[in-house]
């Protein structure tokens, strides 16, 4: 795993800090569509790409032994192209990957890329919902077919 900046590490111990983390969120289509959004009221530049100021509530995974248990990504609904895209990426792999910068140093990622999967999306008019899974063979069924003593009578004694 890697550490934080010395910068980072001082303002999360620190009493009182007037340093600002934010969460960087990328959601890409398998046909190549990408949504870029950070948490905060205006638009931030990192690493060469624009993300949009957007309301958004993220609770990632624990990455424990046990089955991964979803978590919830929520987007506000504010503008109709989230949506356009989202709905266009049903039954492809849509990803999402999460980073922390500080907004003092945008370039510096203190934590991540994390990347996860979005499913079972959901569109009201006011958010855009969604579960964030860990990238976990365990989540899928793998391998996809499977062997019963009705297709395989000599494997079962």
């Amino acid at each position: 795993m890697s550490s934080i900046s010395q910068e980072a590490a001082a303002a999360v111990l620190a009493p009182e800090t007037e340093q600002v983390f934010l969460y960087l969120l990328t959601i890409e289509t398998s046909d190549g569509a990408v949504l870029r959004f950070v948490d905060n009221t205006q638009n931030i530049s990192s690493r060469g790409n624009e993300y949009f100021a957007a309301g958004f509530t993220l609770i990632l995974p624990e990455q424990t032994d046990n089955a991964p248990r979803p978590c919830r990504l929520a987007i506000d609904n504010t503008d109709l192209s989230i949506f356009q895209t989202i709905k266009q990426a049903v039954g492809q792999d849509v990803t999402v990957t999460v980073c922390v910068i500080m907004a003092d140093t945008p370039d510096v990622y203190e934590r991540g890329p994390l990347k996860y999967r979005l499913r079972n999306v959901k569109a009201t008019k006011e958010t855009i919902e969604g579960e964030v899974y860990d990238f976990y063979l365990i989540d899928r069924k793998f391998p996809q077919g499977t062997y019963t003593p009705h297709d395989f009578e000599g494997m079962f004694f």
